[in-house]
């Protein structure tokens, strides 16, 4: 994913401990040759990897440190010299980025990599590579980068990111100062869709709880749910009045994204619906137990865990008709049944 400006000074703001630990190192003046953010899938590790990257160009000795320009704690940069503006505006001719072709990042990436290296900086006293979804180099292009990594010139740094470390070479891993990302806390996700996706107050949270710390699954599931997308209201109504078995096997023979799309709006209608049970339950209702409050609050929550499993089962390619047939079944006995 590319990210704009705004979403990269939005984003790192939930990325508390790894920006102190960015802080720490800029602090200590002992700057390695190559640094691995390795954390979730939508965790924001590019949004990091830029300001980690502007940091290290910046013109600005020890702006790190506080004041120049700083706006608040997430800052890493002073933001005012040319070569922060040249980051900001993607024109920095001393910061590479390198991103997979496809599925991976192939031999030509390196190729292109080692011809940059051997130039000197331009603007700042580095050069920095960031290499995105590193995870997809292939054999070839990770042994020209350990080739990089081994002997580069004082001037470069790399900055790695991964959400599968793993699938990296052990012997690319040693040669890089690992940095953990968490996942995205729901209210930096809740607070970043509606900065900069203007999307109201209670959607932005309700997305936000179902996207697992992830930004990506998070604007996934507001495109999947959006304006002219499947009506999460009109598809609990089919459910409860059709046969389960046939409207799962109509379901079932559409294409993946429709699936994911149908189990989306249904996700989305009942986070809503949960978030409004719990704004009205009443533990005590004149003096009573309010029965009927918390039976909604019950139910609501079952048919939300059943829909996520549902999702679950269809990403580890379990038979479509009999994920919907099961989904449809419990969602009629439990929305029908007494309180």
């Amino acid at each position: 994913m590319g990210w704009s400006n705004k979403s990269v000074n939005y984003l790192v703001r939930g990325q508390e401990v790894t920006i102190r630990i960015l802080k720490a190192i800029l602090k200590s003046g002992r700057i390695a040759h190559a640094y691995l953010l390795k954390g979730p899938a939508g965790s924001g590790k590019t949004a990091l990897a830029k300001q980690f990257a502007k940091a290290l160009l910046c013109l600005n000795e020890g702006s790190h440190e506080g004041g120049l320009g700083h706006t608040d704690d997430a800052e890493l940069a002073c933001n005012v010299c040319r070569s922060c503006s040249g980051v900001d505006n993607d024109s920095h001719p001393d910061l590479l980025m390198i991103n997979r072709d496809g599925t991976s990042i192939g031999i030509s990436a390196s190729h292109g990599m080692l011809k940059e290296v051997l130039t000197r900086p331009f603007v700042s006293k580095r050069k920095v590579f960031i290499i995105n979804d590193a995870e997809t180099l292939t054999a070839e292009a990770a042994n020209a980068l350990l080739k990089l990594l081994e002997e580069p010139p004082a001037y470069v740094n790399f900055i790695l990111t991964t959400s599968n470390e793993a699938a990296i070479p052990a012997t690319v891993i040693s040669r890089c100062q690992v940095i953990p990302v968490r996942a995205l806390p729901a209210e930096a996700i809740a607070g970043y869709l509606q900065e900069v996706h203007n999307v109201a107050e209670d959607r932005s949270r309700d997305i936000a709880e179902l996207s697992d710390g992830s930004v990506d699954k998070a604007l996934w599931l507001l495109s999947q749910a959006g304006e002219g997308k499947a009506d999460g209201e009109a598809l609990v109504s089919q459910i409860i009045k059709s046969s389960p078995v046939e409207l799962a096997l109509e379901y079932s023979k559409a294409d993946s994204q429709a699936r994911h799309r149908i189990l989306a709006a249904l996700e989305l209608q009942f986070a809503q619906n949960l978030s409004q049970a719990a704004e009205e339950y009443d533990p005590e209702q004149c003096g009573r137990p309010d029965m009927r409050r918390a039976g909604a609050l019950k139910r609501n929550f079952r048919v939300l865990k059943a829909i996520m499993r549902a999702r679950q089962r269809l990403n580890a390619n379990t038979n479509s008709f009999l994920v919907f047939c099961t989904l449809f079944i419990d969602m009629q006995r439990v929305i029908t049944e007494e309180i």
